[in-house]
């Protein structure tokens, strides 16, 4: 039991940093100069599965390491519930604001909100 608790908070951990690192990247795509909207929105669409597989891998830790903890519940880990929600929900609506952009083709008001949404999200993480 507590060989696999320890693997899980590993997991939880380095899932944690990946999300940060991948919140980082995502940030300095979205914010870079491309050549033509295609490539902008080619690697932006290849890149989301990829942040959001994290972004479910921290919760399903998340629910392991509860359970292995018989659902103890405190303070800290209520506000990384908060904290995990709210970034789900930011995310949530900023792919909604790209699927806007893409469909009227405004990107700039899109790098605009992704500059005070990712590094928010970062902030939450």
């Amino acid at each position: 039991m507590d060989q696999s608790y320890e693997f899980f908070l590993a997991l939880h951990l380095y899932s944690l940093y990946a999300s940060g690192f991948l919140m980082l990247f995502y940030l300095i795509l979205t914010q870079g100069n491309f050549k033509t909207e295609f490539i902008f929105i080619r690697r932006i669409r290849l890149f989301l599965p990829i942040y959001y597989l994290f972004l479910a891998l921290i919760i399903f830790t998340g629910c392991l390491l509860s359970a292995m903890k018989q659902f103890q519940i405190n303070f800290n880990i209520w506000v990384m519930i908060f904290s995990w929600i709210l970034i789900f929900a930011l995310a949530i609506f900023h792919f909604i604001c790209f699927k806007r952009a893409r469909r009227f083709r405004k990107y700039a008001t899109f790098r605009w909100i992704s500059c005070l949404i990712l590094p928010f999200e970062i902030f939450l993480l």
